[in-house]
């Protein structure tokens, strides 16, 4: 039976996602410039959300506990390795070129298909990956007076590891459900945050009033960012709602610009254009294959059908 879906409330669900991953970035670039500690924010991030999983949802997170697993303990090592690094990168790289780069990762993610699941890579496909890769070159653009800076490899780091513990998703366990795999995440990385804080308490630093409001923030939005990323990838088809990721672009100029003064460049307009460009040439090659199969079957009962 083909399920039913709701592309526009998938949509919507990817949007409120994207709002809500730009605000705890900007929340971590916020407390990072103001000398908080990455693993605090993990703690914040991972720690504090488990806790309210663990108080609301508690059948399901003894459930998301039982099935740990290798497989989920190297996803999270690369969850984890893509939160710390994505703070130490939002000290120094403005908001919007760090989400232009990382919008890389959709890129990644589909060399990675094709290395280790031999995926077929396609002509369009590599066409998208020299897209993409200029696009980053722009964006960087290594041409100016302070040339190629160590710091904006980060986020292109953090896209290989995005694109890492996604891989690794695809082969879990089919029986293990999404919220099953959230849930993990929060009680693996919230554990090991909190071990590191315990065995290092100078890592803490006690929230002002003025940063305590960002420190809130980081587990409310990350909440809602997950529950409406794996409610959307339910309802709606992912070639429809894939486009929508790029609003984050034109968040994360939004919120730059009225946080921390920052303006996007000409080279990071530009940039940015390559890859959306590159992102949406893989989510149409993607999709393109199963809706020319079903177009031929079509074709094919329509041939063979009593005149």
């Amino acid at each position: 039976m083909k399920p039913q879906y709701n592309n526009m409330l998938g949509a919507f669900l990817i949007i409120i996602a994207t709002l809500s991953l730009t605000i705890k970035d900007s929340a971590d670039k916020y407390l990072i410039q103001h000398g908080y500690h990455p693993v605090q924010m993990v703690f914040f991030r991972f720690a504090i959300p488990f806790v309210f999983m663990l108080i609301f949802m508690p059948k399901q997170t003894r459930t998301a506990i039982l099935v740990t697993n290798g497989k989920l303990l190297i996803r999270s090592a690369m969850f984890l390795t893509c939160a710390v690094v994505s703070v130490i990168s939002l000290k120094y790289i403005p908001l919007e070129i760090y989400i232009v780069i990382v919008q890389m990762s959709s890129v990644a993610y589909m060399l990675g298909g094709a290395i280790f699941f031999k995926e077929t890579l396609t002509l369009p496909k590599i066409i998208a990956t020299i897209l993409g890769f200029i696009g980053v070159v722009v964006v960087i653009n290594p041409t100016n007076v302070d040339g190629l800076h160590w710091v904006y490899l980060l986020p292109l780091l953090i896209a290989a590891t995005t694109s890492g513990y996604n891989l690794i998703t695809k082969t879990i366990d089919s029986k293990i459900s999404l919220i099953s795999v959230l849930i993990n995440s929060f009680f693996v990385l919230g554990s090991v945050a909190t071990i590191l804080l315990i065995v290092q308490p100078d890592i803490w630093k006690t929230p002002t009033l003025t940063a305590l409001p960002y420190f809130l923030t980081i587990p409310v939005v990350t909440i809602v960012s997950q529950l409406c990323l794996i409610k959307a990838m339910n309802v709606a088809e992912a070639s429809h709602v894939a486009p929508f990721f790029y609003f984050q672009i034109l968040f994360s100029c939004v919120f730059g610009y009225w946080l921390f003064n920052e303006i996007p460049t000409t080279y990071t307009i530009i940039g940015a254009l390559f890859i959306v460009i590159s992102g949406l040439i893989i989510t149409y090659t993607n999709y393109k294959p199963s809706w020319g199969k079903a177009k031929k079957q079509s074709v094919k009962k329509l041939n063979s059908a009593p005149e």
